[in-house]
């Protein structure tokens, strides 16, 4: 009995050091749940939301653009895009995919992408916690195979985003431009814009110079998604920011003059065509040949296709009618005539000496287009018959200084200030330019008798020639080209003030000029261009240059007396533009002015034989 009483106080000994003990572990997870839910608590609130909850944005579509009369030119679509959304940090399956190269290779073959880019979009993806986009509009079998591999692909999701779409395909393609997928160096550049990886931004044309107002504000909400990163509901708490589409453009394009010009280049290989409003300086149509078709890019083109198109010296993405610079040829023979005229060097009624098929200067004999010769001709009818005979006598009284002048007043030689990107210059040179290039006071005065003629150093723009037509059929008033007229329900545009002031000439002057232009449709060297009922005002041109065939050229103003278009075009390669160009204006003219019934087809067959002849080698 004695001997049990040390046992039993060895037992109690330890029962209550096994008690302290299980009571200071229970006051221990106490204390420790206590620092979690109480002191900690919004620290682990923060950090178990971050690995439920994401957060998805909403892309806003860009505003569509119509033409003048409402009709869709550029809209944005729905798209199935097959992307890849980061995981929850710390995610087993986050460190999965950045490590497994055979869910890299995996993915590459089912998104038809280099290993090389889907490492580099995953890696993006991880470092910005944002989604990256692979696949823009995914066939519908590669939708399927997603679908069906989500659980051994974890992060690899089908998305609904918006998408450009060009309902009209190549039509008005290079006056619209493109939208493609911004790249690395833009988002970098664009760091404060809002961009996000996988945005489109406009590229070329309508879609690029009005970026900021076609482009929406993308919306987001928060969604609950487990550990693999797959969404399984949207949280509840506050509703998501909904995104909000940009802008709607209306155009100052007409849709029916448009694809107007479209039929009549069809068999264009190579130039451009433009048609502008007098009256306010309003693009009614361009085309620059060849063309692309913008959905093609919208949807994700190819490196391969992409080199197709680019190689091989035609480059479908030049817009050559504010990109492509050619010598005026015969239509400069206007600014001459001008030039003349406001300088005293000549009048409407001046005859000078006979055109007998060439011209010596000096000792160089400079040949005019019709070697038969015109003989004696007043200034009008040397306008009408493009005799060169006659433009040679008048270059070196007219002076460079007083023909460049004149051209630079009538929008030659520098931007025309069109609401479009990367239009060019050309080049009306002077005596400055002279002396730079070629030595003070080195260069010949036979320069003036190619210059007065449109070719030598002369580089035009076919905007810039049909803007000098506008002026011209406005007897002075300059107005600035522009594309756009109104923005959604902004207050409409008004195109800014023309880069250069006019010219200034008397009542003579224009009514020698437009009566010389309408005499070159009736009767002279662009009567292909004639159209029954309507007077038609136009010049006509064959530019000579150093890679073969001459461009065809020619520019015109209609209905003559009150003009309400003109057209001016560029036609690589191709001959003269009395047989070539004028033909195409006739076309369009008579889609424009007459009823189908009164719209017969343009046939050589249908024009004398005699006249036929002179067109085929008219200037």
């Amino acid at each position: 009995m004695l001997s049990s009483t040390p046992v039993r106080r060895l037992r109690e000994g330890r029962f209550r050091l096994a008690a302290a003990l299980v009571a200071l572990g229970f006051t221990l997870v106490v204390l420790a749940l206590l620092r979690l839910q109480v002191v900690d608590h919004e620290t682990y609130t923060e950090l178990s939301k971050e690995n439920r909850v994401r957060l998805e944005v909403l892309r806003a579509p860009r505003g569509a653009i119509f033409d003048r009369h409402g009709e869709l030119l550029a809209d944005s679509a729905p798209n199935f895009s097959i992307l890849f959304r980061p995981f929850p940090s710390e995610s087993v399956a986050a460190a999965l995919v950045s490590q497994s190269e055979r869910w890299i290779r995996r993915v590459a073959n089912l998104v038809e992408l280099d290993t090389a880019d889907v490492r580099g979009r995953v890696r993006d993806a991880s470092r910005s916690g944002q989604s990256v986009v692979f696949r823009r509009n995914a066939p519908v079998a590669m939708r399927a195979a997603v679908e069906e591999m989500k659980s051994e692909l974890p992060g690899l999701e089908v998305q609904v985003e918006p998408l450009r779409h060009y309902p009209n395909g190549t039509l008005a393609a290079h006056l619209l431009g493109y939208a493609g997928e911004i790249n690395e160096a833009e988002l970098d550049s664009l760091s404060d814009g809002g961009y996000r990886s996988g945005d489109l931004i406009g590229r070329t044309g309508i879609e690029r110079r009005y970026e900021d107002m076609l482009r929406g504000r993308d919306g987001a909400e928060f969604v609950v998604v487990n550990a693999m990163g797959k969404r399984v509901s949207t949280l509840s708490e506050g509703p998501p920011q909904r995104p909000e589409a940009g802008h709607n453009l209306y155009l100052t394009v007409d849709l029916g003059v448009q694809r107007a010009m479209e039929d009549a280049m069809a068999n264009v290989e190579r130039g451009a065509a433009v048609a502008l409003d007098p009256r306010d300086g309003g693009i009614l149509g361009m085309v620059s040949r060849p063309a692309f078709d913008p959905n093609e890019i919208s949807r994700g083109m190819s490196w391969d296709r992409w080199k197709q198109l680019s190689e091989g010296g035609a480059n479908p993405f030049l817009n050559r009618a504010l990109q492509g610079v050619y010598p005026p040829g015969s239509t400069f023979k206007i600014v001459s005539m001008l030039a003349a005229l406001r300088f005293g060097v000549a009048r409407a009624d001046t005859r000078l000496a006979p055109c007998t098929g060439r011209y010596v200067f000096g000792d160089r004999p400079f040949a005019c287009w019709r070697p038969a010769g015109h003989g004696v001709l007043d200034f009008i009818e040397a306008l009408q018959n493009s005799c060169d005979v006659y433009f040679y006598q008048l270059g070196p009284r007219i002076g460079l200084p007083h023909l460049a002048e004149t051209a630079r007043a009538l929008g030659l030689g520098d931007r025309t200030g069109v609401d479009l990107p990367q239009e060019r210059r050309g080049l009306v040179p002077d005596e400055a330019w002279y002396d730079r290039h070629w030595g003070a006071g080195r260069w010949r005065k036979g320069t003036m008798l190619n210059l007065v003629i449109g070719q030598g150093e002369l580089l035009v723009t076919p905007l810039q020639l049909a803007l000098m037509t506008a002026e011209v059929a406005n007897s002075g008033r300059v107005v600035r080209p522009h594309a756009v007229a109104r923005a959604g329900d902004l207050p409409a545009f008004r195109p800014e003030r023309p880069t250069q002031a006019g010219l200034e000439a008397d009542a003579a002057a224009w009514s020698a000029v437009h009566a010389g232009l309408e005499k070159a449709v009736d009767a002279g060297t662009g009567t292909a261009a004639r159209v029954p009922g309507i007077e038609v005002a136009g010049k006509t041109g064959t530019a000579q240059n150093p890679h073969g065939q001459p461009h065809a050229v020619f520019v015109c103003y209609a209905p003559a007396e009150h003009p309400t278009i003109v057209l001016a075009f560029m036609i690589e390669n191709s001959g003269h533009g009395g047989s070539v160009a004028a033909p195409l204006a006739a076309q369009i003219l008579r889609h424009v002015f007459l009823p189908d019934s009164l719209q017969p087809k343009f046939h050589p067959a249908r024009i004398a034989p005699d006249t036929l002849v002179e067109l085929q080698h008219a200037d």
